[in-house]
């Protein structure tokens, strides 16, 4: 019985690689019309990325006060949260400790807000 199972898998596996192989092969080809149009795609894609990663850091450039009062904002905002239901579940032994995960992620949204909001005038000092 074993023998007729690892035949099968072996088989299945033959075939699996040679249909994965079949395209990768043609496509490596040198004489395969699909490397011109890929390479072409990919200056395409690396130009846009490439855009993109500019026009994004000029984007955060522009509001950096803004996303790192944002950042520290969560992490203390989400450290309060969390202790304060720690705290709850010590005190009523262990039934409130299901609450410190939407507690940490409630105090991180909203010390995020906080910390977004005072960051905000900073980034815009003639608004």
């Amino acid at each position: 019985m074993r023998h007729k199972t690892s035949r099968l898998l072996g088989a299945a596996s033959l075939a699996t690689l040679l249909v994965m192989t079949a395209p990768v092969a043609q496509a490596a080809s040198p004489t395969s019309e699909w490397r011109g149009w890929l390479s072409d795609r990919t200056d395409g894609l690396r130009d846009g990325a490439e855009r993109a990663i500019i026009l994004g850091g000029a984007l955060l450039y522009q509001n950096r006060h803004m996303v790192a009062g944002a950042s520290l904002g969560c992490l203390a905002g989400g450290a309060m949260g969390a202790t304060g239901a720690v705290a709850a579940g010590a005190a009523t032994g262990g039934a409130a400790l299901p609450a410190t995960g939407p507690a940490a992620a409630l105090g991180c949204a909203l010390g995020a807000a906080a910390g977004g909001a005072l960051g905000r005038p900073l980034d815009q000092p003639m608004e």
